[in-house]
């Protein structure tokens, strides 16, 4: 389409009956109440385009009128659009502008009123909605749609074109994606969604028997049930979250779930991703009424599980085509990151899945099963557990959520809780060799192993209840606080009664502790475990602000003397007064302070004990608020020792300049000011 041809083709203005619908067109006010800040009244309105078309020389023409132009008498369109089906194009002018768009009409911005306009349909005659469906042959749809659709069909004809190669790398690794397995979706209701399971009950009923939403049974209660409570199932003996009846008019749950398929042309592996719903209501009973899932996203792998290309399922390249696509989004600073993979894996396929791999011996699927619905980075968790052949043994050892822990960590973290080059267990884990039966035993997770850790090394003997009570409310990187003192069942039996005060907080006792340390109070039994805690707590975290307020005092006093020894020398050097300004030294920390407040600057900070460093020079600039050039310039060059106020590098004339505008403002401990009002 020429510009010049398409400018001369016939000009469409505002109608009669678009006219007479704008002055009938009554606003109503629409109040938005905000969280914070009141509520606002807006004005809608029940249209804001009108179109019309006409079809010449084998060109669709639309104009687009706004609602608020032609109220204040503007009878021209906002926008002109120009297609043309021959020739598989479309073009936007501007009238107010003279300008030509390539965007779609999706993407034109509009005089409007306000921002609760975009969902008011445009108008246009039943005469110009047949003109441009029977033009574009979009059936019946309305002007905008119809336009939108035919803008999309060029967009994706040209991109198919120019991404030709893109595409069909892209299809190549798509065809070679297998089936889901049949039990998929029963996996994911059964394994997925398995911290989803509910016990409903009704409310007030002398039965105690509840609906469950697992084996689809009512079951009989053992004992009363409460609201939001965790049961277990007498029939399945699924661990299931009780539910009043009547409290709720519908249970929904959305989980990220994934699957690693080989590739059928043997290139490697392909990790799908999907979003999957479910919702019951209370209307159908509680039963599973709608199951939904989505493929979002897919990895290609290599064979060594390496990720390659990144695939998510969405527009492509705005050309209203939906269809797989790369995944590449512009990150921080401009670099690309793709697409996050972390999902709940399905294990059953897994076995067969690590065969002639580098994780043949590895039993990886133990680890996903013994966490049933966990989430875990699964590109990041495989690449870690080839690199770690060592944990095979700890798998095997029955050591799954150490081994679980340890990879699910091992992708964003160092960890140095197993030493990898030790031949022994004990000596791999760090523990002592009778301790390891009580590892697999309670089935040991890393937390727990960093805290038995830390007790051998302060030579203490830890019980299994002592262990997860020390992980679960101190954890590893406080409790060794609490081994320096011993007494480890003392410890438990008095921090689980100070818990149970709700008032009491653990917290609270670590500073305990820390006071004590820091007042030099012997530890002995009646000072770690007081009677009366909050009393004693509050009384020494006193006592501990009090010395070091008089810590910190005697410190400013000692400086301020080294101050005040300096100044004779100082003020022979730095002094200088004439008709406007006068330098004036500070004699105190006090000084800064004061000077800090009322300039509102950060001289009260640092820099006070940066003129009493053992160089003994002060390396300090000037505060300066309209000191003249002639003046500054005299000063230093007056004065010798005045060098020190300019730091390496810091060019003089510029300074100088600076101050002659009255935009220096670093001050580091010397102070222009007034002689009047000193």
């Amino acid at each position: 389409m020429k510009k010049k041809e398409l400018l001369e083709m016939k000009k469409l203005s505002a109608t009669p009956k678009i006219l007479e619908l704008v002055q009938q067109d009554n606003e109503t006010i629409k109040t938005v109440h905000y969280t914070y800040s009141g509520h606002e009244n807006y004005h809608i309105y029940q249209r804001y385009q009108y179109y019309r078309a006409v079809v010449q020389n084998g060109v669709l023409k639309v104009a687009v009128f706004s609602r608020k132009r032609l109220a204040c008498g503007d009878m021209d369109p906002e926008y002109e659009i120009y297609l043309s089906k021959e020739k598989n194009t479309h073009l936007t002018y501007v009238p107010a502008s003279g300008k030509w768009r390539k965007g779609k009409i999706d993407r034109l911005n509009y005089d409007l009123d306000n921002g609760y306009c975009y969902g008011n349909k445009p108008w246009a005659s039943e005469e110009n909605k047949k003109l441009v469906n029977d033009y574009l042959g979009t059936g019946t749809m309305e002007v905008k749609t119809a336009i939108l659709t035919f803008q999309n069909k060029v967009g994706a004809d040209k991109l198919k074109k120019k991404h030709k190669s893109e595409l069909e790398e892209i299809d190549a690794v798509m065809n070679e994606v297998p089936e889901l397995p049949k039990d998929f979706d029963k996996w994911v209701l059964d394994s997925a969604f398995i911290h989803e399971h509910y016990l409903l009950y009704e409310s007030g009923s002398k039965e105690n028997t509840a609906y469950c939403t697992h084996c689809k049974k009512w079951v009989k209660l053992k004992e009363a049930p409460r609201h939001n409570k965790n049961g277990t199932c007498p029939s399945c003996k699924s661990i299931a979250l009780l539910k009043s009846w009547r409290k709720q008019k519908y249970l929904t749950g959305e989980k990220n779930v994934g699957i690693i398929q080989k590739l059928m042309d043997g290139s490697g592996y392909i990790l799908r991703r999907f979003l999957c719903k479910t919702k019951r209501t209370r209307e159908n009973g509680w039963k599973l009424e709608e199951e939904r899932r989505w493929e979002t996203q897919r990895f290609k792998l290599d064979g060594h599980f390496r990720k390659q290309d990144s695939f998510k399922w969405g527009e492509y390249k705005n050309t209203g085509v939906i269809r797989w696509c790369y995944e590449i989004k512009s990150g921080w600073g401009g670099h690309y990151y793709s697409g996050n993979e972390q999902c709940i894996l399905y294990t059953r396929n897994l076995k067969r899945l690590r065969k002639n791999t580098e994780m043949q011996y590895i039993p990886i699927e133990e680890l996903w099963r013994r966490n049933p619905g966990s989430y875990c980075s699964v590109i990041d968790g495989l690449r870690w557990l080839i690199n770690h052949q060592k944990v095979e043994y700890l798998i095997k050892a029955k050591l799954y959520r150490l081994a679980w822990d340890l990879m699910k960590n091992g992708g964003y973290r160092q960890t140095g809780t197993v030493d990898w080059e030790q031949t022994k267990p004990w000596k791999a884990l760090r523990i002592q060799k009778e301790q390891i039966a009580m590892c697999i035993k309670m089935d040991i997770t890393e937390r727990q192993l960093d805290v038995l850790q830390r007790a051998n090394a302060a030579e203490i003997k830890l019980t299994e209840e002592q262990i997860c009570f020390f992980t679960r409310e101190i954890g590893p990187d406080l409790v060794g606080e609490i081994f320096q003192y011993g007494h480890p069942a003392k410890f438990r039996k008095y921090m689980g009664e100070l818990l149970a005060e709700k008032e009491n907080k653990i917290g609270d006792y670590m500073d305990y502790l820390e006071d004590i340390k820091k007042l030099r109070i012997r530890p002995d039994l009646d000072v770690l475990f007081p009677r009366n805690f909050q009393q004693i707590h509050q009384r020494l975290a006193l006592q501990r602000q009090e010395q070091e307020d008089a810590i910190k005092k005697m410190e400013i006093e000692q400086k301020d003397r080294l101050l005040q020894a300096m100044l004779p020398e100082l003020q022979e050097v730095y002094s200088m007064e004439d008709e406007n300004f006068i330098i004036i030294l500070p004699t105190c920390k006090e000084d800064f302070n004061r000077e800090g407040r009322e300039n509102h600057n950060c001289v009260g900070g640092s820099y006070f004990d940066k003129m009493l460093e053992e160089t003994g020079q002060t390396k300090i600039v000037l505060q300066v608020d309209m000191v003249s050039e002639k003046i500054l310039q005299e000063y230093i060059n007056c004065n010798e020792a005045a060098q020190v106020l300019f730091d390496e590098g810091t060019k003089k004339d510029r300074l100088i300049s600076r101050c002659a505008r009255g935009k220096c403002r670093s001050a580091y401990g010397y102070f222009w000011r007034y002689k009047e009002g000193e």
